[in-house]
């Protein structure tokens, strides 16, 4: 395994939240509201110690946004919404310490590892949190989950930023800016995941979905690292919360390391497996989940855009904009076809397990399962591949803005009049969005 140095601002950023933990136990005994306030504003100087692109003026209003957003659910939103949320909390008053915790999440650990449960794993996380600091209200998650929430973004950045190879549009200014391409591509990522209402709202809620989609950045930066020992504990921890963690984890791999005969190969698995189980309808259900993964809650639907949905719902119009935009780009820029191609997969194979966990959830319940039945909550259910989808929207964007400039961008011929400038005389040869 390769051993990265572990720098100066590496080491500033694990000190400073480590005072933003031992911070939350004086705030919280002051009073819920002004805590989340504080914490809040706290926030500022780890958000500024962590990479991000050059964008300074967007990167704040993003932030700001989410902020905003935070104190807003905080105030709306039960964190102990559903029976899982309850079940979480119980573990903070059923055990006085950490002491008492530890035995019982390790006697489960060993002796139920075949049909492990999330709730006890998932108190790894929180227990110590909670316990250190002698914190008691369900309000509280809302400062780890925050946490990990930026966490989320900045991760879904270095991973783009990084290992992102698709062919980007050329700049329209190549000689004043050759990287614009690379740099807009990034910062929509960063933008679009900090304002997501989706991730503001679960990360507000007393549940593992915010653990589990830092989870499956964080093993797919491990895998594109080669850091497989890392990777194998962050997985076990990972399916522990979510069975199926290692396939969307693998999927977003193939996704960034081109390899798409891999990606089939997982794809067809997936298929034959959701086949054998639930039969050919499934195959159906799971093209219309692929579908639903952009545009849940449903826009269309009237009694979604009530205040309580307002914004999940307008993020999904957005979705379904961008799922449409994303379909005509690939139809007239043949270079964006490989990109599609692999997200579309990823996609299909992640709805593909949704039914599976869908069928499970039906027949458990003894219910008919038939076409466009789900079973969960998809809103829920779709967190993990939110990145991916933002991936999707950014670069739609990018080639969005390339195929206006190819339209309206001119040049003065020798008699006086204009004409346009062919598409491969913008700046150079299309070129891949590396780093």
């Amino acid at each position: 395994m390769r051993v990265e140095r572990i720098d100066l601002r590496t080491v500033t950023v694990l000190a400073y939240a480590l005072m933003l933990a031992l911070t939350a136990r004086w705030v919280f005994a002051m009073d819920e509201t002004i805590a989340i306030v504080i914490y809040s504003g706290l926030l500022l100087p780890l958000f500024a110690l962590l990479r991000w692109p050059n964008a300074p003026v967007l990167l704040m209003t993003g932030f700001t946004v989410m902020l905003l957003g935070k104190l807003i659910y905080g105030a709306t939103v039960d964190p102990l919404a559903g029976p899982d949320e309850i079940h979480y909390f119980e573990q903070v008053t059923t055990f006085q310490t950490l002491s008492d915790y530890m035995p019982y999440a390790m006697e489960h650990i060993e002796t139920q590892w075949m049909n492990i449960s999330a709730v006890p794993i998932f108190g790894l996380l929180y227990m110590p949190f909670f316990k250190w600091l002698q914190l008691e209200d369900p309000m509280a998650i809302i400062l780890l989950n925050t946490v990990l929430l930026l966490l989320i973004v900045n991760a879904a950045y270095r991973m783009n930023h990084k290992w992102f190879k698709y062919v980007l549009p050329p700049s329209t200014k190549p000689e004043l800016d050759p990287e614009q391409s690379q740099r807009s591509f990034a910062i929509i990522i960063v933008f679009g995941l900090m304002v997501s209402p989706s991730l503001m709202y679960m990360s507000s809620l007393f549940a593992k979905d915010i653990t589990c989609v830092l989870l499956g950045l964080y093993g797919t930066i491990l895998m594109l690292r080669k850091q497989w020992i890392v990777f194998v504990l962050v997985m076990l921890y990972a399916t522990g919360l979510r069975d199926y963690a290692i396939i969307y984890t693998i999927s977003f791999y193939l996704l960034y390391t081109q390899r798409l005969r891999g990606s089939l190969i997982i794809m067809i698995g997936a298929i034959g497996l959701i086949v054998l189980q639930v039969g050919p309808l499934a195959i159906i259900n799971a093209g219309m989940l692929s579908v639903f993964l952009f545009i849940s809650p449903n826009p269309s639907n009237l009694g979604n855009w009530e205040p309580k949905l307002f914004l999940r719902t307008l993020e999904a119009l957005f979705m379904a904009v961008m799922l449409a935009m994303s379909v005509f780009h690939c139809i007239k820029f043949k270079e964006t076809r490989r990109f599609y191609l692999m997200a579309a997969i990823v996609i299909f194979t992640y709805a593909c397990v949704l039914v599976l966990v869908g069928y499970a959830t039906v027949t458990g319940r003894s219910l008919d399962y038939g076409l466009g039945t789900i079973g969960d909550n998809m809103v829920r259910k779709k967190l993990p591949v939110v990145p991916v989808i933002y991936t999707i929207s950014a670069y739609t964007l990018v080639w969005c803005r390339h195929s206006f400039s190819m339209k309206h961008l001119k040049i003065p011929t020798m008699s006086g009049r204009k004409q346009a400038i062919p598409p491969n005389s913008t700046g150079g040869d299309y070129h891949a969005g590396t780093r």
